[in-house]
């Protein structure tokens, strides 16, 4: 069930599983407007610092005292799972790198403006 609006056409196509793919550094497509979507890469990247600090942390913790703390390490990276679903969406631009403008920029060629 698509619930989540693109951010290029705002048409509602992504459903909650894309969502949650995308906090996996996915990178999806719009079935309306063929735009490529991804989460927000630097929200992503302090979440996954989270990550490394849960299992590194409560690891170690694990390794020296207690394997209680395996279980604080599963419900930690369960609920930044959670917190991943709510990392905003942003737009990417096209698979060959062009701008979506269809005129070419006017400082391309200085001669041609002359």
């Amino acid at each position: 069930m698509a619930s989540i609006p693109c951010p290029h056409c705002e048409q509602k196509t992504f459903g909650w599983w894309h969502k949650y793919l995308t906090g996996k550094w996915a990178v999806l497509q719009c079935k309306q407007c063929a735009g490529r979507v991804c989460a927000q890469p630097i929200v992503l990247a302090a979440l996954y610092f989270f990550y490394v600090w849960d299992v590194v942390l409560f690891g170690y913790l694990a390794y020296l005292d207690s394997l209680w703390y395996l279980l604080a390490m599963v419900v930690g990276w369960l609920i930044l799972d959670y917190f991943s679903v709510y990392v905003p969406l942003t737009p990417l631009r096209s698979a060959g790198g062009s701008t979506s403008s269809d005129e070419p920029p006017s400082s391309a060629n200085p001669k041609q403006n002359a």
